[in-house]
């Protein structure tokens, strides 16, 4: 299997840099060999440093042989969620146009699996695993309110399944291309009802809308002919599995103060927490290794202290 006809995507804003680096150290750990690229707004992360190269395009960073990630600047105001199908459509028409594979991450994921077990599940259709809010039911009325949003544009919209799928990850062979194309037709349609969002969803979970990408990909896998869907854990969702871990919610793993979650809180550190420790420094030193030897005690510490105040 040629590894380098793969090429990973992404996109960030802010300090979820922190993010983009453990995601890319993740990946090289399970094999992943070639270029990820990185949308982002506003500033470079501190790590990528020296670029390897410059062009109009993107600005490139090369921090281990078999590894380079391709930053590319962004104009959009939308956010960065909704986004997902116009930027993978853009990596495989401008960036990666030889590449098989293409999978996009959201950044605060880590992968847990050997990158030649993605490529098989992309051979078997679009990759996507299903969300913690699943199942939706067929005769939802989220599901009901789609199909009649939809019909006056052509798309007729039926539901195959009861299963919600995260937009965390998808997948995409080069023969399913069209599926990215479907994905930005659903969400051009679906932006007669909400606009340019330029947050990450809408408040009100009776919109049809409330989730705005991730409802509109939930759409398409209905309407697309090759989908291949892992269950939740394939993320960490309701139990921990052998995939990826997808730390969902607004607080990540670098902004967490896990000492104070388990005492104020009562929350314990997720598998997602301590995955992204251990690829915090290799091959990209995201961060010290004393800040990770430090995080790392205060994990462990957490962790006993959760074990505890199960018991009690």
């Amino acid at each position: 299997m040629n590894l380098t006809r793969s090429a990973v995507c992404t996109l960030f804003e802010g300090v979820y840099h922190n993010g983009v680096g453990v995601l890319a150290n993740s990946l090289y750990a399970h094999g992943f060999r070639g270029t990820i690229y990185a949308g982002y707004r506003g500033e470079l992360p501190p790590w990528a440093t020296p670029l390897c190269s410059q062009t109009p395009a993107a600005q490139e960073f090369c921090p281990r042989e078999g590894l380079r990630i391709s930053f590319v600047r962004l104009t959009t105001k939308e956010h960065l969620t909704n986004i997902k199908p116009d930027f993978m459509q853009e990596v495989w028409r401008d960036h990666a146009p030889e590449a098989d594979y293409l999978a996009y991450f959201d950044p605060d994921i880590v992968v847990k699996t050997q990158w030649t077990n993605f490529q098989q599940w992309m051979d078997h259709g679009v990759a996507l695993c299903e969300d913690m809010n699943s199942p939706v039911g067929m005769r939802h009325p989220l599901r009901l309110s789609w199909a009649a949003y939809f019909q006056p544009y052509g798309i007729d919209y039926q539901p195959q399944d009861n299963l919600y799928v995260n937009g965390g990850y998808v997948g995409v062979h080069r023969r399913d291309r069209t599926f990215l194309q479907q994905w930005y037709d659903v969400q051009t349609a679906m932006k007669d009802h909400i606009g340019t969002p330029q947050q990450i969803g809408i408040a009100d979970r009776w919109d049809p809308f409330h989730l705005t990408d991730q409802d509109a990909l939930n759409v398409t896998k209905d309407l697309y002919h090759r989908v291949s869907i892992m269950e939740k854990h394939s993320m960490d969702f309701a139990r921990v599995g052998s995939v990826m871990s997808h730390a969902a919610g607004k607080k990540k793993p670098w902004n967490k103060n896990h000492l104070r979650e388990i005492l104020v809180n009562s929350t314990a550190p997720a598998n997602t927490d301590k995955l992204y420790w251990q690829h915090a420094i290799f091959p990209i030193p995201v961060y010290s290794a004393g800040m990770v030897r430090r995080k790392a005690a205060a994990i462990r510490a957490a962790s006993l202290l959760g074990r505890i105040v199960k018991r009690v």
